[in-house]
Order: structure tokens, then sequence, then C-alpha cells
């Protein structure tokens, strides 16, 4: 298992990689040129993301492996991270 688990964290980083790029852009994105931010932009890259989020929650459902109250259970955890229960993860 040494090895599979090694590819998968290897995997892990580069996708962790791909996406920090990805945010980098996509903050740029919802910038106005005066460098303020541009609502319709901001609103629409997040759609994008809860998008992309449910659709991994409800496929990972699906294939059996996570439960709804797993997922609830895991997100109340990684909620309080930050020492606040406020629905939200810190930006950085």
């Amino acid at each position: 298992m040494g090895l599979i688990n090694w590819i998968f964290d290897f995997y892990q980083q580069y996708r962790i990689d791909q996406l920090q790029k990805e945010t980098a852009r996509t903050e740029a994105s919802v910038r106005t040129q005066g460098g303020g931010v541009d609502a319709e932009r901001l609103e629409r890259a997040l759609g994008e993301l809860a998008l992309a989020v449910k659709t991994v929650q409800r496929v990972m459902v699906e294939k059996g492996v996570a439960t709804p109250d797993e997922f609830q259970a895991k997100l109340r955890q990684l909620d309080l991270e930050d020492g606040r229960a406020d629905g939200r993860a810190p930006l950085r």
C-alpha cells in the first residue's frame, strides 16, 4: 500500500498546485483595472466553485465513498479548524 499511497499523495499535491494556480488566475479575473472587485465576475466564479464542490460531493455519495451525514460531520469539523463555527473557511 505504500506505493499506492505515495502515488495518490503525489497526484493530490499536483491537483492542489493546479488549483492554487487556477485560484490566482480567477482572483485576477474578478478584479477591475482599477484594482476593485467586479461583483458580476466574482459571483460567476463563486457559482462555478459551488457547482464543482456540489459535483464532487454528489459523485462521492453516489459511488459510496461517503454518506451525506459523513460530509456534514466533516464540514462541521473543518469549519471549527479556524476556531469559529461560521460556515466558512479562511481564504488565506
